[in-house]
């Protein structure tokens, strides 16, 4: 996502929160840990899916305090590019933000109409055609994606946390998706981010590919959660209790 981008839609982020007016650090979990084919699961895909390193720096002008960040990416271009991020517990998920996005979650009609009509004020308030037919696309693609699901999620995990998925922004390109999921122990958060203003993000459809395609096309936003979700789980794997044998009476 360019540095352009990323100021869009925290602009975009910050709007959206006019809708809703000492523990020991844990061991930092290693991206080694996320299984590919998981997450090509996951998301519906047939894969193979390839995940490399990403460059933190220009990352982090939007997305917290990142410890580490990596791509995922089909070797044929079907799956385009998603960005999965470790972040500082609250460097993403500010408190602000936060309660703006759990009142985003809890109306979610009302939500996509104030966007949709905050787009159309911005489309009447046009210089030119051109800036007039980006915000058009804009609109349209917010009312098609909203006509079938909420545009702002709230996902309930262990410990009593939540997380949210949510439209985060534009690109000439179309909308990018974040999924922002805290860690079991509230020390970390894990951002997965995927949609076509991300760099690199020029999905090349496929005979194979085609039930993933439509999926992004009508309900990107839940792809990033199963995507974020299955992440998570090789992240933070559930811990398994273990229980105290019992003891066997003995013989009188």
């Amino acid at each position: 996502m360019s540095g352009r981008e990323i100021v869009w839609a925290m602009v975009w982020l910050g709007w959206m929160a006019t809708l809703g007016s000492g523990t020991a650090c844990a061991a930092e979990p290693q991206p080694n840990a996320i299984d590919a084919a998981a997450v090509a699961k996951a998301a519906g895909h047939p894969g193979p899916l390839h995940i490399a390193p990403e460059s933190t720096s220009e990352l982090a002008k939007g997305f917290g305090t990142p410890l580490w960040a990596l791509g995922i990416e089909s070797p044929d271009g079907s799956f385009g590019h998603v960005s999965v991020l470790l972040v500082h517990r609250g460097t993403f998920l500010t408190e602000p933000l936060q309660k703006s996005l759990a009142a985003a979650a809890a109306a979610p009609e009302e939500t996509a109409a104030a966007i949709c009509e905050d787009l159309k004020g911005q489309i009447q308030r046009a210089h030119d055609d051109r800036e007039r037919a980006r915000l058009t696309l804009q609109l349209q693609e917010v009312e098609a994606i909203t006509a079938k699901t909420p545009i702002t999620q709230r996902l309930a995990l262990p410990n009593d946390r939540v997380g949210y998925g949510t439209m985060l922004g534009f690109s000439a390109g179309g909308a990018t998706f974040v999924t922002a999921l805290p860690s079991p122990d509230d020390q970390f958060e894990l951002l997965v981010a995927t949609g076509a203003s991300l760099e690199g993000e020029k999905r090349k459809p496929t005979e194979k590919s085609a039930a993933y395609e439509k999926a992004m096309r009508e309900r990107p936003l839940q792809v990033s959660e199963a995507i974020a979700q299955a992440v998570y789980k090789d992240l933070f794997p559930p811990q398994k209790t273990t229980e105290t044998p019992k003891e066997t009476p003995k013989k009188k």
